[in-house]
């Protein structure tokens, strides 16, 4: 993770700062050096890969200028965990914007690092974000080892996304008469509004992932409903997401292992932990599964240097 130090002579960080940025919204939290956090703000979307490097900009001035106002920059350190900033071209960039601050302390990566950081804590584990994506990340003292995440185009099941397109298809296979009778189609068509499923073709197109992960929550009012269907493709995509903590129990060693479960997906946690959890009983691994209580600024927060609090 690229941080950079002021010299011994500058002050310690009295105040941590924590900034989660994603592709809907950047979140800012300030705290003490008790861990109570002293004030919040939420501004827009900062991705740059989504919004341009201006736009982020503009973002984190707003957010750092105001949630800061009443506190010596110099005594602040700070942690951002922006999306679509890790690449080697956009790392330093954020860094060399946070420079300019005079913040006593500061360091960037991308926001995976926010989430582990705010599910594990300073704790070893595996850390699952079930977001629009899907991806794993293995926690093992210091080092992180990334599984899966690769990318729609390389499947990303367990995500919203990829849960939202068999939705649709099963919808639109259905309708043309390819697949099996389902509740699901009843529940895109009352969303889509339009007569047919295959009517909202080019809307789904136009609007991408994000349009589609938004049909990912049927499939649980589907599989509520006994849709065999439904659960099919419940159990297919939770099947994908034990491999991902599979994969990261090879980096970990033995005993107990604690998995948390994150993203906006874990909002129907009560249908999916009963449903994962016995995918993972075979295995050597104890795996203790849970879902996040923390947002990732926390983690973020964690990741500036702030002291954690006993719970």
């Amino acid at each position: 993770m690229p941080s950079r130090e002021k010299s011994a002579h500058q002050p310690s960080a009295r105040y941590f700062l924590g900034i989660d940025g994603g592709g809907t919204k950047t979140a800012f939290a300030l705290a003490d050096g008790q861990g109570r956090v002293l004030d919040r703000l939420t501004l827009g979307a900062c991705n740059p890969n989504d919004v341009g490097f201006d736009e982020t900009f503009r973002v984190l001035s707003e957010g750092i200028e105001a949630i800061c106002k009443s506190y010596d920059l110099g005594e602040i350190s700070v942690f951002a965990g922006l999306a679509g900033c890790s690449s080697k071209e956009n790392m330093p960039r954020i860094a060399s914007f946070l420079s300019s601050f005079g913040f006593c302390r500061y360091a960037n990566h991308n926001d995976a690092w926010s989430a582990v950081a705010g599910a594990l804590g300073r704790e070893d584990g595996i850390a699952v974000i079930m977001g629009t994506g899907s991806i794993a990340y293995a926690k093992r003292g210091q080092e992180l080892f990334r599984i899966g995440g690769y990318g729609y185009l390389f499947g990303d099941k367990g995500s919203g996304y990829a849960i939202g397109r068999d939705v649709i298809l099963s919808a639109l296979q259905m309708e043309d008469g390819s697949g099996e009778e389902t509740l699901l189609h009843a529940l895109v068509k009352d969303r889509c509004g339009e007569d047919t499923v295959l009517s909202s073709i080019d809307r789904f197109y136009e609007g991408g992932k994000r349009e589609i992960a938004r049909y990912a929550p049927l499939v649980f009012e589907g599989y509520l409903q006994g849709d065999a269907v439904a659960k099919r493709i419940l159990e297919d995509n939770l099947s994908s997401i034990a491999q991902l903590i599979k994969g990261g129990g090879k980096r970990l060693v033995g005993g107990q292992i604690k998995v948390v479960l994150c993203g906006g997906l874990t909002r129907s946690a009560e249908l999916i932990l009963p449903l994962l959890c016995p995918m993972l009983e075979d295995e050597e691994q104890d795996y203790r599964v849970s879902v996040c209580q923390k947002e990732p600024v926390f983690g973020a927060l964690l990741l500036a240097g702030m002291p954690a609090k006993e719970e």
